[in-house]
């Protein structure tokens, strides 16, 4: 099984919690939404990837928390999917019908065309997964462009979820999902819970038109109704496209009306923005 490990379409770097598997899920879901995605594929990916993740949830970490990463190829003629962790690792491998740490491997190799179960070097396991991109010789999805390089040591990009996309285009699909996924842990009102939903939507928009190059990075912190937003990199200035000053009024309406802080700072190679949306309306 071949993929390109320095140009994921999607990564995706979570702690090991159960709730977990809803933020995977949306995204998942968000991707497909823009690529056209079959429905029966999607169904496949869902079932298989949250098998993988769900084991990283049960039993990687002796129950407590720890890193869990899924990366998305999309490529041609397949869709791969790698999962990731730092945990205990594999033991032996047990035949096909057996299960590996509360995994029914036979589960996830019905549904991926291709399945590898992997001890990492370095501690950990990793789940390798490629979900045919063709049924009867038609495609079973758009294919994007081509991913841009991804630079996973970026500094300022930690939080309750990290995510990283190219082309620029996935984002809209993505972004909203997981911010109101961490928006409902973080017990947000119905009503602010929308206002996520309108300043996500203000940021993707503005990133379709500011992007700095081919990649765009975002990390959520939440705590109790607090979540914060930081992403980019976006060209230099466009911070003022968010401003009352710039073009773009209809970013910059719902990120100065529904944003608690709105900073835009140097970092990435261009601009990064960070946003901080607290629900008083719970206090």
């Amino acid at each position: 099984m071949a993929v390109n490990e320095n140009a994921p379409a999607v990564r995706l770097e979570l702690d090991s919690r159960p709730e977990t598997l809803t933020l995977v899920r949306g995204v998942l879901a968000g991707v497909a939404e823009l690529i056209g995605l079959d429905p029966e594929l999607l169904d496949d990916l869902k079932t298989a990837v949250s098998e993988a993740c769900n084991n990283v949830v049960m039993h990687a970490y002796d129950g407590e928390t720890g890193p869990l990463a899924v990366r998305m190829y999309i490529e041609p003629e397949a869709i791969e999917v790698v999962v990731l962790d730092r945990g205990c690792g594999l033991p032996p491998l047990a035949p096909a019908d057996e299960t590996v740490r509360g995994v029914g491997l036979s589960v996830i190799r019905a549904l991926a065309e291709q399945a590898e179960f992997r001890s990492a070097p370095d501690g950990g396991t990793e789940v390798r997964m490629a979900f045919a991109g063709q049924r009867d010789g038609k495609p079973l999805f758009h294919l994007p462009s081509q991913p841009g390089p991804d630079d996973a040591d970026a500094s300022w990009l930690a939080g309750d979820a990290v995510v990283s996309l190219s082309p620029i285009s996935l984002l809209a699909g993505v972004l909203g999902r997981v911010a109101r996924a961490l928006a409902a842990r973080a017990r947000f009102s119905l009503d602010r819970f929308s206002d996520v939903y309108l300043v996500t939507d203000a940021i993707a928009a503005h990133a379709g038109r500011a992007a700095k190059g081919g990649r765009m990075s975002f990390a959520i912190t939440t705590d109790a109704q607090r979540l914060e937003l930081t992403i980019g990199p976006f060209n230099d200035g466009s911070g003022s496209q968010l401003s009352h000053q710039g073009p773009d009024y209809s970013a910059a309406s719902a990120l100065t009306m529904l944003s608690d802080e709105l900073k835009v700072r140097p970092g990435d190679g261009g601009e990064v923005i960070q946003v901080v949306m607290i629900d008083r309306r719970r206090s």
